[in-house]
């Protein structure tokens, strides 16, 4: 069966995504926002993914049997009072127009429940024939959190919590409050290592129970008309409340038009570092409510497998700690549990249901496009850019990053979901600890106190972070041990963790390779990994991009598939800093 998943939708919608699943395996999946340039492609329909993803397949939508929706939109629309379309081919073609996806005949369009979806993603995807499933994100159609088992190739919801009960939001709330922006969840996990937990019960809003937890200042029954989620009404409860609870009064921004970047750029009236304390708390409440419904979960379902998908998934340092939980005995994170998985999770919910066989992950999201050597060198060669053809680039690079350099590491299929793992990467050796500052501040322009997360050789792992179990995701952190912490201090956060990445070479042989070559030269197969964007920007997509964010940041220099560009002597780029 073939099965084109997708999310986003014109105007209301956001992460929009598409993937290609063809008799139950990943063929292809693409974010939106690469394309468009867009951050989590606010509004945006899938066009470009789609596009794509068909393209990666050598198909059209004459040859897709069902086009799948991680939500259940018609139900989502009535319900709250908005207009839907009268049948399923002007849904479709709002979606995807004809004018761009020519086609004979229309496929079944299926809206699959948000939930459902995150579900399924978690539980097909992970190669696992049934354990407990939790979900937790912003909020689905008319949930925020929901407690599923799947088993037998199928899912059974337990029990969930409304939108206004939504953990995702009450984190965007504090997020907001601290200055840092209500999307900024990634921020605020950073920050909050820096703090020391206080209230918990954020001065009794949130209650933790021996099932979960309650909310005591926003209405279990919130409903929004006129609008798709209940997003805005709940964080304007939480602020409201935490303005009354909270020794400091909310870090108040603006928008201010910021000459030196020559856009608008947000602005705080205090720094949000100030907020650090705040922080650690809603982490430390999260963490509780967590802990306690997975409790609850294991102990209802009979199950010590856990499977986890929806936007809070994203937070590592929480998945850490149910990591180590003694009830959990093995733990699978969905690496792109936010939105954009959707998409894969409608698509393998109907394949599985249509009886297809699903295909496990294997350690890599790299299901985007890429680039032969020819078309990077036509693109090089267009742009006047000076460059090399070592006959190593692994090797060549390495020379690079052993002397001290920051480098972009640009090699095959771009990966999914937020977290660069060696297709679309800036890196750099780990040592000193200010190399720290020095990519956060000079190059990628943003918070001294981000931290960074390291990729290490599998084999190394043992003597870094203590543990053998592969960790190819980076969406889980570990203590790390006096060696680790000796030779990676860039990437060690102040609480003596990481967010680390096991590279196999099985998986992935020249970032395997690259790592190795490193630590040839260094003495350690690890290397600090970030995310190959500039601030505000998606992670880098095609040659071109990656071009324009190397002369744009004061790199030193990009690997370019096989060909290494140099930032040439006393020619720095722009330094935003």
């Amino acid at each position: 069966m073939r099965v084109l998943g997708v999310n986003g939708w014109p105007g209301a919608s956001h992460d929009g995504a598409a993937c290609l699943v063809v008799d139950g395996e990943v063929i292809a999946l693409a974010e939106e926002e690469r394309f468009t340039r867009n951050k989590h492609a606010y509004g945006e329909a899938p066009l470009n993914a789609a596009a794509h993803c068909l393209a990666e397949g050598g198909l059209t939508l004459d040859d897709i049997d069902v086009v799948a929706h991680g939500w259940e939109l018609p139900k989502l629309f009535r319900d709250r009072g908005l207009d839907w379309f009268a049948d399923d081919a002007g849904a479709l073609e709002h979606l995807l127009p004809k004018a761009l996806f020519p086609r004979t005949r229309d496929p079944r369009l299926t809206f699959v429940d948000h939930h459902v979806a995150h579900a399924a993603s978690a539980y097909y995807l992970s190669g696992r024939d049934r354990g407990a499933v939790l979900v937790l994100d912003g909020q689905g159609e008319d949930v925020s959190t929901t407690l599923a088992v799947g088993s037998d190739g199928d899912l059974k919801t337990l029990r969930s919590y409304p939108p206004g009960w939504s953990l995702g939001y009450f984190y965007a709330a504090v997020c907001e409050y601290a200055g840092l922006g209500s999307d900024a969840a990634g921020k605020m996990m950073g920050l909050a290592s820096y703090g020391t937990p206080q209230d918990l019960t954020f001065g009794g809003a949130l209650r933790f129970t021996d099932e979960g937890f309650t909310v005591g200042v926003v209405p279990p029954g919130l409903r929004s008309h006129g609008s798709t989620d209940e997003e805005t009404a709940t964080i304007r409860y939480w602020l409201e409340h935490l303005e009354k609870v909270l020794p400091d009064a909310p870090n108040r921004s603006v928008r201010r038009f910021d000459p030196r970047a020559g856009r608008y750029a947000r602005v705080t009236d205090r720094d949000p570092f100030e907020y650090r304390d705040i922080a650690a708390t809603a982490q430390a409440a999260l963490e509780r409510a967590v802990t306690a419904l997975v409790r609850s979960l294991l102990r209802e379902s009979g199950e010590t497998t856990l499977l986890i998908a929806g936007g809070v998934g994203f937070n590592a340092t929480l998945n850490g700690k149910l990591m180590r939980m003694p009830e959990v005995r093995d733990l699978f994170v969905q690496p792109l549990a936010g939105d954009q998985g959707v998409s894969l999770g409608a698509a393998v919910r109907v394949a599985a249901q249509e009886g297809d066989r699903i295909w496990p992950m294997r350690g890599s999201v790299a299901w985007g496009p890429q680039w032969s050597p020819d078309e990077i060198r036509r693109v090089l060669d267009a742009s006047g850019t000076a460059y090399t053809e070592p006959a190593d680039i692994a090797a060549a690079t390495a020379d690079v990053l052993a002397a001290g350099g920051v480098a972009g590491w640009f090699q095959g299929r771009a990966e999914g979901g937020p977290r660069a793992l060696g297709h679309r990467s800036m890196v750099a050796v780990p040592n000193p600890e200010g190399t720290r500052d020095r990519v956060n501040v000079r190059i990628k322009d943003r918070e001294a106190w981000r931290p960074f997360a390291p990729s290490m050789q599998e084999e190394v792992a043992e003597a870094l972070i203590g543990t053998t179990t592969p960790l190819p995701y980076m969406i889980v952190t570990t203590p790390v041990t006096e060696a680790g912490a000796a030779v990676m201090p860039a990437v060690v956060h102040s609480d003596r963790t990481t967010r680390p990445q096991t590279v196999s070479a099985d998986v992935d042989p020249l970032y395997h390779r690259l790592i190795g070559e490193v630590g040839e030269r260094n003495g350690t197969s690890v290397v600090l990994n970030t995310s190959f964007n500039g601030r505000d920007e998606p992670v880098v997509c095609s040659p071109r991009d990656a071009l324009a964010t190397f002369h744009r940041l004061p790199m030193d220099a990009l690997a370019l598939g096989p060909f290494l560009v140099r930032r040439p002597e006393g020619t720095p780029a722009e330094d935003h800093a």
